[in-house]
């Protein structure tokens, strides 16, 4: 069975210590202003930089949680009133509002929720209300250029400092629900608030939309890299800030630039799928008579049945052609959507038999060779079976010619259903709505048992291998992509950093569920071993360590990573 996998190298030695990658976090002081009441030993602004604070070290210190927050001055930095900070991210706070209540970044504070229940049996139980926690009020800014400062709206910016408690076992890229009140805690020990936190790291979220202008107007900002936290009154201390991490990614390619300058390759026939660089589009040939070929995109993960995905574009077709070899008179498919790499590359990949093309979940029209022209949201698993139930998985109706048509497939794992739907001007094309795949939809058939999908790809099949015959196929259609966007789980590797502890080389990074995950090690790159045991991704952050190290003078390190399911 093919193993699949993705790594993280880094290099350990005892002459090396790597520093530690803060690229979602707050990573540079712009400027510091302590400002009236300040304690004093929390004036170093350099400690709100980098991951907020998980353990607190010395005899009195341990793990962080919202019962326990962090308290020393290496871990805070304390702002009084007519005071501000300001900080910058490396890599930009992007405005989505597909992040987690549309949140786009997270200020972590000092605060913590008080324990009531006094002889703290069951390990305490608060009331919901909090101490070491701001009491006064703050203004939170951002901008793109470090120049232009925009103020979030007030009415719906929380105060910096006051909800939620850090809680150092928390995913620091997600944000809480900003719906909940020191209330909705009362009565609650660890465990009830860790339901309630739901995987996050705690702090209060910031969304970019709520951007005004000093005109008090809404002002749209499509990424920002200063943040800056002024205290209007009273006192507040910053453990540190992160960007929220998106549940999915999305790749969005309108051609401005050529595809093959933007991480997307060719295989096969390159001179069918051209760059108009006049027009910022992408002309495509589909010519069964040429061996098979992909303008394809890696998505740098694996897709399965368990993901969620999709892909949506704009399609000019100029002309289509089914059956244009006499010897093969039936129709082949003009084809975009998902494979595995390995699979279409192979020698044994034939797309016509129908019987030979594992690992697809694509987009299939049929032109017209008298049993009616066909859109097929095509699923093919591990062992080539397809998601046939019968003739409610296709739709008779004919694509258009010369009309801009704006297609979307898109696979959902709740209900294990791909869709897909084809509209002009907003209108939606053919009898789809009538057929039993849209109500949009069809649902993998009980024997189907999973598909791998690693790559996107426009693709263009063959007929080469396909012997003479009725029910042979070929096809030669033109047309023109513009306007994709292709949406995706995360890698399963995200925001790693590396670090030695106690001697020990470790690999921090926030983990995916349905991943497996180890580390491995090498001194020559030809031969790998496991460095520590397998761990299985639960969707926080997830540390492997070397405890073996000693016994080398140098090694090199690697995170293998392998679908669970």
């Amino acid at each position: 069975m093919r193993k699949n996998c993705f790594s993280v190298l880094a290099l350990a030695s005892v002459l090396l210590v790597p520093n530690s990658s803060n690229a979602q976090f707050a990573d540079a002081v712009v400027a510091y202003v302590p400002g009236t009441g300040a304690s004093a030993g929390y004036t170093n602004p350099a400690s709100a930089l980098g991951e907020p604070s998980r353990v607190t070290p010395g005899a009195f210190g341990g793990p962080v949680d919202p019962f326990n927050s962090a308290y020393q001055g290496s871990q805070l930095v304390a702002v009084g009133a007519g005071g501000s900070l300001t900080l910058a991210f490396k890599e930009p706070i992007t405005n989505d509002p597909s992040h987690p209540f549309g949140l786009d970044f997270i200020i972590f504070g000092n605060a913590g929720f008080a324990i009531t229940n006094g002889n703290y049996s069951g390990g305490g139980i608060t009331d919901g209300s909090l101490y070491g926690n701001s009491t006064g009020s703050s203004r939170v800014s951002v901008s793109s250029d470090g120049v232009a400062f925009y103020t979030l709206n007030p009415a719906l910016a929380p105060t910096v400092d006051t909800l939620f408690p850090t809680d150092g076992a928390g995913n620091f890229f997600v944000p809480l629900n900003p719906g909940l009140t020191g209330s909705a805690f009362g009565g609650l020990g660890l465990p009830g608030i860790a339901a309630l936190y739901a995987g996050s790291g705690g702090g209060a979220g910031y969304d970019l939309a709520w951007a005004l202008d000093s005109n008090g107007q809404s002002v749209k900002l499509s990424s920002v890299r200063f943040v800056r936290v002024e205290i209007l009154s009273g006192k507040s201390e910053i453990d540190g800030m992160a960007a929220v991490a998106p549940g999915a990614q999305s790749v969005m390619q309108d051609f401005t630039n050529n595809p093959l300058t933007q991480g997307w390759n060719t295989l096969g026939e390159a001179s069918l799928f051209q760059w108009n660089v006049t027009n910022h589009n992408l002309e495509v040939t589909w010519d069964s008579s040429r061996s098979n070929s992909y303008l394809r995109l890696p998505l740098g993960t694996i897709l399965t049945r368990n993901d969620d995905f999709q892909v949506e574009l704009d399609l000019l077709l100029t002309d289509i052609a089914g059956g244009v070899n006499p010897a093969k008179p039936g129709p082949m498919q003009l084809a975009f959507g998902f494979q595995n790499r390995d699979d279409t590359q192979s020698t044994n990949f034939n797309r016509g038999t129908g019987a030979a093309s594992p690992n697809l979940v694509e987009f299939n029209f049929f032109p017209d060779m008298g049993f009616g022209p066909t859109v097929w949201p095509a699923v093919y698993s591990t062992n080539s079976s397809m998601n046939y139930n019968g003739s409610g998985d296709f739709s008779i109706f004919d694509l258009p010619t010369g009309v801009i048509m704006h297609i979307v497939l898109a696979y959902t794992s709740s209900n294990q259903t791909v869709m897909t739907s084809v509209r002009t001007n907003g209108v939606l094309v053919g009898p789809i709505t009538s057929a039993r795949m849209a109500t949009n939809s069809t649902a993998l058939s009980s024997p189907f048992t999973q598909f791998k999908v690693d790559t996107f790809a426009i693709s263009s099949y063959s007929d080469l291998g396909l012997a003479a015959g009725p029910f042979a196929s070929s096809i030669l259609a033109h047309g023109v992509i513009d306007n994709l966007i292709i949406t995706f789980p995360q890698p399963p590797i995200q925001h790693e950093q590396s670090t030695i502890a106690s001697g020990n080389w470790q690999q921090s990074f926030i983990s995916r569920t349905n991943w497996n995950y180890v580390l491995q090690a090498t001194t020559d790159f030809r031969t790998w071993s496991e460095a520590s045991s397998t761990r299985t991704g639960t969707g926080m952050p997830l540390v492997l360590q070397d405890t073996n190290a000693a016994a080398f003078n140098s090694r090199f390190y690697r995170v293998k990573a392998s679908r669970a399911d």
